[in-house]
C-alpha cells in the first residue's frame, strides 16, 4: 500500500512478482532467470543502510528485490575529491548492483549503494555469478547491454548539464526513468523509482528548491501528479515536447 492508503499500479506489479521493465532481471528469460535466483542466500536492509561503501573490497554481486510491503529501491553515490556527494543513479527491485567489482581485477566498490527503503538483496558470490554468465550467454549479453545504456544514462547526464535549464533537465531524467521503469495505471504512467525532491535534484545537479519550483510549474500545466518519493505522468507526450524544446 501507498502512502495515501491507495495500491499503485507500480506496487500492484510488485506484489505480483513482476520484474520492473529495464531491470537485469526482467531482461532475462524466465528458466534463465531462475537458475540465477536460485544462487546465493538474501540480505534484509532498513531503510538509509548502505549496501556497498565506495573503496571497500568486497565482489559480492546483489539482485534487489521487493519486500511483501512495497518494491525495493536504492540509490548509487560516490564521493568527489572535493567531499561532496553525488549520486549516480537510482537502482529498483529487479536491478543488478556490485557487477562492477566482479569483473573488474582491483575488486574495490566503485560507488556506495544506499536502501531507500526496507529492501531485501539476494546476494551471489563473485565465483557462482561468473560461472552463472558462462553458462548462460544470453544472461551476458542482457549484463553487458545493461552496462552499455548506464554509461549512455552518465554521458546524457553531463550533456545535459551543459546545455539545458533545470526544468529541462529534470524532465529529461524523469521521461528516461519512466521509460526504463515506468508502469501504467489508472492515474497515469507512475515513475517507477522511489525518489525523493532532493534526489531528483542530485541527479540533475540543481538545488531542491529550484526542483521545487520546476515540479509545481509542471503540476500547475497538468503534466504530472507528484506523490510522496515518485511521480505519475499525467501526460507523456507533451511531457516529451516539453524536453525536445530544451
Amino acid at each position: 500500500m501507498t502512502h495515501s492508503g491507495r495500491e499503485t499500479a507500480l506496487s500492484k506489479a510488485l506484489q505480483s512478482g513482476r520484474w520492473l521493465p529495464g531491470t537485469f532481471l526482467a531482461r532475462l528469460d524466465p528458466a534463465v532467470r531462475e537458475g540465477l535466483l536460485g544462487l546465493g542466500g538474501h540480505r534484509t536492509l532498513r531503510s538509509g543502510e548502505p549496501l556497498t561503501r565506495q573503496g571497500d573490497r568486497g565482489t559480492d554481486v546483489f539482485l534487489l528485490k521487493g519486500t511483501a510491503t512495497g518494491g525495493a529501491c536504492a540509490k548509487v553515490t560516490r564521493l568527489v575529491p572535493n567531499g561532496s556527494e553525488s549520486l549516480l543513479g537510482i537502482r529498483v527491485v529487479g536491478d543488478v548492483i556490485g557487477e562492477g567489482a566482479a569483473l573488474r581485477d582491483d575488486r574495490t566498490r566503485s560507488a556506495t549503494v544506499t536502501a531507500c527503503a526496507d529492501l531485501v538483496a539476494q546476494v551471489v558470490e563473485r565465483r557462482r555469478f561468473l560461472q552463472y554468465l558462462d553458462r548462460n550467454p544470453a544472461a551476458w549479453r542482457a549484463l553487458c547491454a545493461l552496462i552499455s545504456e548506464r554509461l549512455d544514462w552518465a554521458n546524457r547526464r553531463r550533456l545535459d548539464f551543459a546545455a539545458y535549464e533545470v526544468r529541462t533537465r529534470l524532465v529529461r531524467v524523469v521521461l528516461e526513468l519512466v521509460e526504463a521503469h515506468g508502469v501504467r495505471g489508472p492515474l497515469g504512467v507512475e515513475l517507477g523509482v522511489e525518489v525523493s525532491q532532493q534526489e531528483l535534484g542530485r541527479l540533475i545537479g540543481a538545488k531542491p528548491d529550484t526542483v521545487g519550483t520546476a515540479l509545481r510549474a509542471l503540476k500547475a500545466e497538468g503534466l504530472i501528479t507528484a506523490r510522496y518519493r515518485g511521480l505519475f505522468i499525467r501526460d507523456l507526450d507533451a511531457l516529451r515536447r516539453v524536453a525536445d524544446e530544451g
